[in-house]
């Protein structure tokens, strides 16, 4: 007998533990038995149907890349040998796909055609979801190892419902989970979701919460969120609320838009004018000065900084609004996005601007 033979017993040891393990495996922990190719073909479907996705949901769909997809499943599905399992999962794939692109009749049918494949296929109740078949995907019964996809299409549903700080924690949670290209593909609308996050407690009309999911606002539409805050501006317009361009021409006249450094030409704003985040600036140092009756006296900066040159990489000392940003910052009214810079031609965001002017008071 050679010396590192195992005995008898201790290899039937080891095999029966083998038996005892596998027999005791939750069923959400079991290893999938399809062939690597397979799962390769399904894997690769899920990654480009995320980014298809995650862009249409930002409101750009991309058609070409759809198509592509589709011809991907339909080559992948035209598979004579391709398991129950895989043939269902794709199919729902499909489904989405199809439903990316308005075909709702298509997209019911593949949905209909995966589930008679597999009842307990989760892509096709995911796709049931988005169809409006199935109601509530939380009721639906998944094992451990499938609750980050149910989560993802809750944060999903909260983010359609502007619910963004629970979508924001579920997208988070997912991300752990899943495969780093669901990241990548709903990174967008975590981090949209991120900056919205205080839409559903913000209050006021239709109207006020749609500015504050902008990108960018006009100098009418800063009004108008002004005004969503109450009695900010009730000084320029006689406690009540008016017409935001004639708000725009009395705050105008009465210096709110001059810069403290340098001449410029206020007549040059409009009401269709994007408020970057220098005008931004310039506005709200105005503002800050103005209702503590110091407008006159608001604090300048420049001079202490000619020998040393400015403190700001892309604010030079000789900027018209050099003093309204670097007070703007001082106060934290803004700040600099990347603790260097300032961005003073980068449009401010309606939910931005919301922050900033809430600190007036």
């Amino acid at each position: 007998m050679k010396k590192n033979a195992l005995p008898i017993v201790l290899i039937g040891s080891i095999l029966l533990f083998a038996l005892v393990s596998c027999a005791s495996t939750p069923e959400d922990m079991i290893v999938s038995t399809v062939a690597t190719e397979e799962v390769q073909a399904v894997q690769d479907a899920a990654q480009q149907l995320a980014y298809l996705d995650g862009n249409n949901l930002l409101g750009n769909t991309d058609v070409a890349a759809a198509a592509r997809l589709l011809e991907l499943l339909q080559d992948s599905l035209e598979d004579p040998s391709l398991p129950a399992a895989a043939r269902s999962q794709l199919l729902a794939y499909r489904g989405r796909v199809n439903l990316i692109l308005g075909d709702k009749k298509a997209a019911k049918a593949d949905y209909e055609q995966a589930l008679s494949l597999n009842q307990s296929e989760l892509q096709a109740e995911i796709l049931g979801v988005r169809l409006g078949l199935v109601s509530d995907i939380g009721s639906l019964v998944i094992g451990r190892n499938q609750q980050p996809y149910v989560l993802l299409e809750k944060a999903l549903a909260n983010y359609k419902k502007e619910n963004y700080l629970e979508a924001v924690a579920q997208f988070d949670e997912a991300f752990i989970s899943l495969d780093e290209f669901y990241r990548e593909a709903y990174g967008q609308l975590r981090e949209h979701a991120w900056r919205l996050r205080n839409i559903s407690t913000s209050g006021g009309d239709q109207e006020y919460r749609s500015l504050l999911k902008q990108d960018k606002i006009t100098l009418t539409q800063m009004i108008s969120v002004i005004q969503g805050q109450g009695d900010l501006l009730y000084k320029y317009t006689g406690a009540k609320k008016q017409d935001a361009n004639q708000v725009l021409r009395q705050l105008k006249s009465q210096g709110l838009f001059y810069s403290i450094n340098s001449w410029t030409d206020v007549e040059q704003l409009t009401k269709d004018t994007i408020l970057t985040r220098s005008l931004a600036a310039r506005f709200l140092w105005n503002l800050y000065h103005d209702r503590r009756g110091t407008l006159g006296n608001a604090p300048k900066y420049s001079h202490q900084f000619i020998s040393s040159g400015s403190p700001i990489l892309d604010v030079p000392l000789d900027s018209p609004d050099f003093d309204a940003i670097l007070g703007s910052i001082e106060k934290e009214l803004l700040d600099l996005p990347d603790g260097m810079n300032f961005y003073p031609d980068q449009p401010m965001s309606g939910m931005d601007f919301n922050e900033s002017i809430k600190k007036i008071r």
